[in-house]
């Protein structure tokens, strides 16, 4: 019972985190907001390391791989992830959000590096086609926003960092590995943002907006990480994942008294079918690259 509360305190902050950050939105820019996160988060991330008593180090050979993900996990997908998201629902971004583990899917089989059984693919489908029921292919409201198809290609952006990064986990720490890639994906990520940065009028940003500001540089690793990793290792990567289906859920929820959003029937519809084709392709064939990403450090993606 108290690993299941833990772990929907982790999905809560997850889901509050995506609509926190689109209500941000409407103070300061996008990438102004993303820029001036990660001048904060790496510092945060060393001390981590540090607390933990891991340490930061990196074998030359390791270096092209470390830069991919440092570009996966936080450069390319960020830019991908904050711009989605500007230009769609918190509802939205949170459910095409979580198929980067399908993404991940499509990816080891075809490089070959794992076997796919039957039923992880059947429900890979399924949430795939759903995605179409959500963007109202069959209500006679067809449509792909730009937001959409920006946090679809985060998802798969994402995914990569997923495979590249479970090469790297044989030689570093998860949490070492958070560090590094996540220098590496300032570097790449604040140079873009900074201009807007510096334009921005930071007298006219209220103190709400700065308090959002604050929870999403804390939350997403610092106050869920440790939970989410005790969760793994008392029940296991597997049931744990399935938490992380929640997200999208309490996005959508929250956003309803937060942003005064309006989800259509359809919408609904297709989140519940894509979450629960996610759920059946998480439950049978576990691939062991799957389950890693259940127990990735939390927040890389929000």
């Amino acid at each position: 019972m108290l690993v299941a509360a833990g772990l929907l305190y982790v999905v809560f902050t997850w889901g509050l985190n995506t609509v926190l950050v689109k209500l941000a939105f409407t103070q300061i820019d996008p990438l102004a907001f993303m820029a001036l996160r990660f001048l904060v988060m790496p510092p945060l991330a060393l001390l981590l390391v540090w607390v933990s008593g891991h340490r930061i180090h990196f074998e030359r050979r390791d270096l092209p791989l470390l830069l991919a993900c440092g570009a996966c996990g936080y450069g390319a997908y960020q830019y991908f992830w904050v711009l989605g998201l500007a230009h769609t629902t918190a509802f939205a971004s949170a459910l095409l959000g979580s198929l980067a583990p399908l993404f991940t899917l499509i990816i080891v089989a075809l490089l070959g590096q794992e076997r796919v059984r039957g039923g992880r693919w059947i429900g890979a489908i399924v949430a795939l086609l759903a995605v179409a029921v959500f963007e109202g292919a069959f209500s006679g409201h067809a449509r792909v926003r730009l937001g959409d198809a920006l946090t679809l290609i985060a998802a798969a952006i994402f995914a990569g960092y997923n495979v590249l990064s479970a090469k790297l986990l044989e030689r570093y720490s998860p949490l070492s590995l958070v560090a590094i890639t996540m220098i590496i994906g300032a570097i790449m990520v604040v140079p873009g943002g900074l201009p807007a940065a510096i334009h921005t009028d930071y007298a006219r940003i209220s103190w709400q907006t700065w308090t959002i500001f604050a929870y999403a540089v804390l939350f997403p690793i610092l106050l869920t990480y440790p939970v989410w990793s005790w969760g793994i290792r008392r029940i296991g990567a597997a049931r744990v994942s399935l938490f992380s289906y929640f997200v999208p859920i309490v996005a959508g929820l929250l956003s309803l008294p937060l942003l005064h959003a309006a989800i259509t029937p359809y919408e609904i519809a297709g989140a519940l079918v894509c979450i629960a084709g996610m759920t059946v392709a998480t439950i049978f064939g576990h691939l062991s690259l799957t389950q890693w990403w259940a127990s990735r450090t939390v927040g890389i993606e929000r």
